[in-house]
């Protein structure tokens, strides 16, 4: 009898989460996509706002109610990339965003010591001098590391694009695998709002 009264309420606790999403969600969507710069701010806020709910529902399981990525079992989402997987990525390459970037990542642009110093330069957030090598990261990623469209992703910042683009295809990295079926699950205006949340997370 103790179970199932304990199922009952894990049960009226997630549905209690979507009814609260819901009516985030019918809010949000009275927003018009073109804001005057008076309207910015309260929209960015309302953004957030939403993505915390669709966050806590959808994300939070895996990468924690903080974000930062449940003791390593998943993306810390506080910071755009940790050293092991920058480091991962430029030794292996990667290619899990062909749809938006068809070239993919090659492997082995640079050696393991300047592979180091690019990871150190870029989870320090890009401040003092770059090191020798970042010339060539930069040659794809543009030289603020906001990426190209169509040669690289944003390195710098969890952009829309990027997280629209794992949500709908999943993402096999150094941590593990993160799946692909929230296409079916989260719309494109919900798929921002979760982008804007992430973003607020490393402020």
């Amino acid at each position: 009898m103790k179970y199932i009264i304990i199922g009952v309420i894990l049960i009226m606790t997630l549905l209690v989460s979507k009814l609260f999403v819901a009516l985030d969600l019918l809010h949000f969507n009275k927003y018009t996509t073109r804001l005057d710069s008076n309207k910015q701010n309260s929209k960015l806020n309302q953004l957030e706002k939403t993505g915390k709910s669709l966050y806590l529902v959808y994300c939070s399981s895996c990468h924690g109610y903080d974000g930062k990525g449940n003791k390593e079992k998943a993306q810390d989402h506080t910071h755009r990339m940790s050293k092991k997987s920058i480091i991962d990525v430029i030794n292996n390459g990667a290619n899990n965003f062909k749809s938006l970037y068809p070239s993919g990542m090659p492997s082995g642009l640079i050696n393991q010591d300047e592979a180091e110093k690019v990871a150190t330069f870029m989870v320090n957030g890009f401040k003092g001098p770059a090191p020798k090598s970042w010339i060539i990261c930069a040659s794809c990623h543009d030289n603020t590391g906001e990426g190209i469209p169509l040669i690289a992703p944003n390195i710098k910042t969890y952009s829309d694009e990027l997280v629209e683009t794992v949500l709908k295809n999943g993402k096999q990295g150094v941590i593990g695998v993160m799946p692909s079926d929230f296409k079916h699950r989260l719309n494109k205006n919900q798929m921002k709002a979760i982008a804007a949340y992430i973003r607020s997370l490393g402020k």
